[in-house]
Formats: structure tokens, sequence, C-alpha cells
């Protein structure tokens, strides 16, 4: 199976979501980040995949539609596969992390690959579902270079389903920041922790 996008891809036309002025998304981030807007250049799942010096990669801002799934990605991951009932995340985990609510300043357009969109492409679904990022990152990047410059990536969650967007560094200017709190004080964050069977200790 091809997991790599096609030579001609600059000729292939992506699927666009607009993501209107006014839009809310979260985001979970360590508090030794004291930007709530900083992103890294490290590898992750849609990061740069060139060996280039930082200063050459494109950086990537990561957001969830809700506090669940950013929980999700960023603190509980697959620790909870395979284990039935509460699930114990030590308090001190939430105690060094913020939570942020970001707002669109200016509409978004992303690649959108929460539904048809991704067949259109001819994108392997295990590049999504699996955990290798490799593939992910180069698909990614095909994106970046791409002649229409997208903002970024509107993509399902691996662990919950639910849409988050990975923004490239040429587009975090168009965010904003509503409010930061710690994440152990974030609106909601007992009925995520219910959800998802997580106690703490």
């Amino acid at each position: 199976m091809r997991l790599q996008p096609p030579a001609d891809f600059d000729s292939a036309r992506l699927d666009l979501t607009r993501v209107a002025r006014s839009r809310r998304y979260a985001r979970i981030y360590h508090q030794r980040y004291p930007d709530p807007l900083g992103y890294g250049k490290t590898p992750s799942r849609f990061s740069d995949p060139r060996r280039r010096i930082p200063a050459n990669r494109f950086g990537v801002l990561y957001l969830g539609i809700s506090l669940n799934v950013c929980f999700h990605e960023a603190v509980l991951r697959d620790r909870h596969d395979g284990v039935v009932g509460d699930f114990p995340i030590p308090e001190s985990e939430l105690r060094i992390r913020q939570y942020a609510e970001i707002r669109v300043e200016t509409a978004l357009n992303l690649v959108d690959l929460t539904g048809n969109g991704r067949v259109r492409l001819g994108m392997p679904s295990d590049v999504l579902r699996g955990s290798r990022q490799g593939p992910a990152r180069r698909w990614s990047l095909a994106f970046y270079d791409h002649p229409t410059a997208p903002d970024g990536i509107m993509h399902p969650s691996r662990l919950s389903g639910e849409s988050n967007l990975a923004i490239y560094d040429r587009a975090v200017s168009k965010l904003g920041v509503n409010r930061t709190c710690e994440l152990i004080k974030a609106p909601g964050l007992a009925g995520v922790l219910n959800n998802l069977g997580v106690a703490l200790a």
C-alpha cells in the first residue's frame, strides 16, 4: 500500500473547509511553555518530516474542538487501553498543565480530512488511524507545499473521533486567546474525567 502522496500531488484538488471567525477551540499545554499559541518543530503527528535545521522547517499548533478531545490527546493518550474501570492519574500531572480557550480571529481554510475529502485525495485510511507518524507527516508536507497554501488540517482524533485542528505556523497569527487557566481549574474538567473513567490519585 502506498502511504505517501503521489509525485503529481500539486495538481490535486484539495477539499478545504472554512472555519469562521469567532469559532472557539481548546488547547492543553505544559506550563513550562507560557505562550498559549506557542508551537514546536519537534516530531509530532503532522510536523515537517524533512531533516533540516529547525529554522527551515514549518511548525504546527494543535487545537481540539473540546476539552474532552484535548485531554484525551494531550494527557490520557493510549494509557487507558486494556484497563477496565477507573484509570488513576496523579493530580500532579494536571497541575503542570494549562488550559486555553482559543478563538479564530481571521477565518481559516483547512484541508478537511474528517469526511470524504480523505478518500478523494487517495489518502489510505492507515495514515490517520495508525500510530506511525511518518506517513502523516509526508502528507502534511504535501498540503503545506500545495499551491492553495492551506492554513492547516482538520482531522479526526485517532483516539476519540472528535475533530482536531493542526494549524501551520504561517496561520497562527489568525488566532487569539480568550482565556487561560490551570488545567485542574478548567470548566467542565470533572465531567471529562468522569466520562473517560479517569480518577485522580
